[in-house]
């Protein structure tokens, strides 16, 4: 990780700057001497974390912990001061600071902070990437991504079936077919498909395919009678019932207003079914 010392106050910067960094992970060492300059290094430079002091000329530390929480800058800030003041602490807080040192500060107890403030960074970093891993997931045009996100709930027999599903989904599958590939009754099947996800079979394999068929409609010029078939459906009859159940509009007229219409996932799909019974 990357550092950026930020005082006025030349010996203290010194003292940072002689710590032994490396031997806790950080690889480089930045300083400013004052709040203008550490906010020109924030923003040319990669800083992980930043220690500054709460009163320096220009900007002060609690103003540069403003602009990191405005410009949501991966940056961890930990303030310093030498007034044991509970109002600083408090808006140091507010500003989502990481953590707060009081003057005059002895090296090891500096080591110990930053080596706490990088964990608890490391930490947040894991945690958004798996939110954003969840979000990419649930928007993926990948049906099986969906599944996975979606039904990360289910057991281990109901995912691989869903996951099945979502690779055929355009072929003539039915309930009956998947009991007889596992070894179920029709009857187990449905039942633990339903338990498993709160949703019926074909109200799932619905789903897959009318998420097909939505983006079929707003990404392909494809004539509606083969875009039936690629989505799966056997029947356009019924497929045209069953859209304009879900959606509230014929395939048509869907495709009509194409660039209004947002990505439907197979969640968001179960939904709309769900609200229309």
């Amino acid at each position: 990780m990357n550092l950026l010392v930020a005082d006025d106050e030349m010996a203290i910067r010194r003292g940072m700057l002689s710590l032994p960094w490396s031997s806790i992970g950080i690889e480089n060492v930045y300083e400013a001497e004052n709040g203008l300059q550490a906010r020109e290094m924030l923003q040319q430079k990669k800083v992980d974390i930043m220690i500054s002091d709460i009163k320096m000329p220009g900007l002060t530390g609690l103003e540069l912990a403003e602009y990191v929480k405005e410009y949501d800058l991966d940056t961890a800030v930990i303030l310093l001061t030498g007034f044991s003041d509970f109002s600083y602490a408090q808006k140091a807080i507010r500003n989502e600071v990481f953590d707060y040192m009081l003057k005059p500060l002895r090296p090891r107890d500096i080591l110990e902070t930053v080596s706490g403030v990088m964990r608890r960074l490391e930490q947040r970093r894991y945690q958004e990437n798996v939110v954003r891993r969840y979000e990419t997931d649930a928007d993926s045009v990948d049906l099986g991504d969906q599944i996975r996100h979606h039904f990360r709930g289910v057991n281990r027999q109901c995912m691989e079936i869903l996951q099945d599903m979502a690779q055929r989904f355009t072929q003539d599958i039915t309930l009956n077919s998947f009991a007889d590939t596992y070894h179920f009754s029709p009857a187990y099947l449905s039942r633990m498909i339903k338990k498993e996800t709160g949703y019926s079979f074909s109200e799932i394999l619905n789903s897959m395919r009318l998420a097909e068929a939505a983006w079929l409609l707003r990404e392909e010029n494809v004539k509606i009678g083969l875009l039936c078939e690629k989505s799966g459906f056997r029947d356009a009859r019924y497929f045209s019932q069953v859209f304009k159940k879900a959606f509230g509009c014929s395939p048509g007229e869907f495709r009509k207003n194409a660039g209004q219409q947002k990505n439907y996932s197979i969640k968001s799909i179960l939904e709309l079914i769900q609200d229309k019974k």
